[in-house]
């Protein structure tokens, strides 16, 4: 899954103009950056500037292609002192606000080290999904990958984490180890339980709030393969397949993590021949032990012959490669995501009938399920990100293929709203629009989201790293 944002109010529209920026401090910024600073009138500016998920414009002034974490700390530096909005992108695939001042992109920091003695790989801040699983895999090493394997790593793990192993490991915050962090005066920091301990509890949650992460630890666990894949089912089996998805998933185990999704696959020669161009139903999963897989399976062996299927052992990064986001280069597309009370009878109903009259132009809805170690007792404290206690989340995405991205705004918000009552009212900061920053507080509960602002004030209170799913300091 990816995150759709629209656009927040925490940016201003229109690009800086070269012109008040003083041209020896210009040249100087130039001479002490080992990457490259790239100007408007740049061949590649256009491409570095968009990000992959297209739901908004920005021209920067200036972009600078870090090499290292000297180049972080010198662009903080130079927007700081000149005023200049400061904006982080690794992918672009979470943006909340547009950047046009100084655009920090992180494609050349992209190394990976890891260390089968500790089980610990340090990646920086450019590093994607399928990346870091191709590093770890051959040691026989996961981490909790999203589904999509083209989301940058740094971004996903700050901002909670969770995809095919959310049940079997939990979120990807909760194995963040230490991470060297470029704070707003411009200096580095090691954040980890000994060191800044309040700044490492604020980023293992607080996304991008409190400074530019140049350097990230996470530790690993061994895992190398798992069963999994998805199942197509014909769209007209779908009340039926809602309420045998509820029933089959409430007796998995943990080692166990699904999904369901009504989905319009596109027409197009990538798509398996069986599904082009249809609109169907689909159950996935993900078993950490294909040892046992046949446990799990024979349920299914009930609903009959599906239209299509690829189960089989499978590693993590081949579970992301399923999802058609791990191979768009950019796409524009609205999304949302509530949590849900139950599967309810209603709940299921009222999907049954979204199913049929909501794709188009929507594109599909995804039921995951949660639980497992996302709720491990040992997890509880150590950092801002708040899961959630329930069961399921509902989540609506759509790239604007059949429709344009207002109209899928509107049928989304129908279509939330067609299933009345049935939300805990509880958010996930990773997949927060731009548009819902009034909803971020609801993310941490009020009082964690009142530690993080007094950590913010105390880290940047002047609120430089603001263009994102904002935590204003305190007393802000």
């Amino acid at each position: 899954m990816v995150s759709p944002a629209l656009p927040s109010g925490n940016a201003s529209t229109e690009s800086v103009s070269l012109t008040r920026i003083d041209s020896s401090a210009l040249k100087a910024l130039k001479q002490d950056i080992k990457g490259s600073v790239v100007l408007p009138d740049a061949a590649h500016y256009d491409e570095l500037r968009r990000p992959w998920l297209e739901v908004l414009e920005q021209h920067p002034a200036m972009i600078v292609e870090a090499d290292c974490a000297e180049d972080v700390v010198a662009s903080v530096n130079f927007a700081r002192d000149h005023g200049l909005s400061l904006g982080v992108m690794a992918t672009g695939h979470g943006i909340a606000a547009p950047c046009n001042g100084l655009l920090l992109r992180f494609t050349k920091m992209n190394g990976i080290v890891v260390d089968t003695a500790r089980n610990v790989a340090t990646i920086g801040p450019g590093v994607v999904s399928s990346e870091l699983l191709k590093a770890t895999e051959r040691h026989g090493l996961v981490y909790p990958a999203g589904q999509a394997g083209n989301v940058g790593v740094v971004g996903y793990a700050l901002g909670g984490g969770i995809g095919w192993l959310v049940r079997k490991l939990g979120a990807a915050v909760d194995y963040l180890v230490g991470a060297d962090t470029v704070l707003a005066d411009g200096s580095i920091v090691r954040a980890d339980d000994a060191a800044h301990p309040d700044l490492f509890w604020a980023l293992r949650g607080g996304g991008g709030n409190f400074g530019v992460v140049v350097s990230l630890d996470i530790a690993l666990t061994p895992l190398k393969n798992v069963f999994g894949g998805e199942l197509y089912y014909p769209l007209e089996r779908a009340a039926e397949l809602l309420r045998f998805y509820r029933t089959w998933s409430s007796q998995l185990s943990n080692e166990t993590s699904t999904i369901f999704r009504v989905v319009a696959v596109p027409p197009a020669p990538t798509s398996p021949k069986e599904l082009r161009g249809k609109t169907v139903c689909m159950i996935g999963l993900a078993h950490a032990d294909p040892a046992t897989a046949d446990t799990v399976l024979a349920p299914l062996d009930q609903l009959g012959a599906p239209l299509y299927h690829d189960m089989k052992k499978r590693s993590i990064a081949s579970m992301a490669a399923l999802d058609p986001a791990s191979h768009m280069k950019n796409a524009p597309a609205y999304g949302q995501v509530e949590y849900l009370n139950a599967l309810s009878d209603d709940v299921l109903d009222g999907l049954a009938g979204l199913a049929h009259t909501k794709i188009p132009p929507l594109t599909q809805f995804e039921i995951q399920q949660l639980g497992g170690a996302l709720l491990n007792k040992s997890f509880e404290g150590r950092g801002a990100f708040e899961p959630s206690s329930s069961s399921y989340l509902l989540h609506l995405e759509s790239p604007a293929v059949k429709a344009s991205l207002t109209e899928i705004a509107g049928a989304t918000t129908e279509a939330f709203a067609a299933l009345g009552d049935v939300y805990t009212g509880e958010k996930y900061y990773n997949f927060l629009r731009g548009d819902e920053q009034p909803k971020v507080e609801r993310a941490f509960g009020n009082t964690k989201f009142a530690r993080l602002q007094q950590i913010k004030a105390q880290y940047d209170p002047n609120n430089l790293f603001h263009l994102n799913l904002n935590i204003a300091p305190a007393n802000a």
